[in-house]
């Protein structure tokens, strides 16, 4: 299976779908936080997931919600793109 990650600027969440193989959902977490994510869904959810899947999920949901804390875009896979920081003089 794979995650697709993605952020909701207006409500300021991000949001976490488990696909199977088959491109089902077979599981949807939102939270505010990664560790809230990470946890729900490696503990509530008690989803055995590989290592790589771990790391590559806690990634992921640490540059969702810094792009959420920034204002950035955020795209799974991507960089953010810093340089489009509002900056306050």
């Amino acid at each position: 299976g794979y995650f697709l990650i993605r952020v909701d600027k207006e409500r300021k969440f991000i949001e976490v779908a488990f696909c199977t193989s088959k491109n089902k959902m077979k599981l949807k977490v939102t939270g505010k936080n990664p560790l809230e994510i990470y946890q729900t869904i490696l503990n509530k959810e008690n989803m055995k997931i590989r290592p790589d899947h771990a790391a590559y999920l806690g990634r992921e949901l640490q540059k969702a919600y810094n792009a959420l804390q920034l204002g950035l875009d955020y795209v799974q896979d991507d960089e953010l793109d810093f340089s489009k920081i509002k900056r306050q003089d």
